[in-house]
């Protein structure tokens, strides 16, 4: 359903925008479409006064760190991530120490959503494969006590 409306959102603003008289190079176009789908996928991702820790963007949204130190909190960040019509491979690791309750890394490719699982000194680290679509980096609390640090990049982060 989402790719369908995808498409006549797409087929739609080619329309509106021959009409007007404006023609783009296929360059051009992509550069829009891009533009215009990372706007509506901006709109999905916590903002820095709503989230509960503290979210450092590197180069855009799908990259950078994010530390929280909580006690008793119970919620969602929607940290890194977005809307694209672009391929990419991100590296994402961190730690949670967890005193009580649950802080779950959850990963939304598209229709698919996987949750981290830490090793047993609360570590964890992957390599991601995003396509084209909604691709987002979440922290899911439940009356969490404890620390989540979070890193995503495009390179390999602990030299691995």
């Amino acid at each position: 359903m989402r790719r369908v409306i995808r498409g006549a959102l797409i087929l739609g603003l080619t329309v509106q925008l021959a009409a007007c008289g404006i023609y783009l190079d296929t360059d051009q176009m992509l550069d829009f479409l891009e533009g215009v789908t990372e706007n509506l996928g901006a709109s999905q991702i916590t903002s820095d006064k709503e989230l509960t820790g503290e979210r450092l963007c590197a180069t855009d949204a799908y990259t950078g760190r994010y530390l929280a130190d909580c006690d008793g909190n119970t919620g969602k960040d929607v940290v890194f991530g977005g809307a694209s019509i672009e391929s990419r491979k991100l590296y994402l690791s961190g730690c949670i120490i967890t005193y009580s309750g649950q802080a779950v890394i959850r990963i939304r490719m598209n229709d698919e959503v996987i949750e981290l699982e830490p090793d047993e000194d609360g570590y964890f680290e992957t390599e991601l494969s995003l396509e084209s679509g909604g691709n987002y980096i979440m922290v899911r609390y439940s009356d969490f006590t404890g620390t989540v640090d979070l890193t995503a990049g495009y390179a390999p982060l602990s030299g691995s």
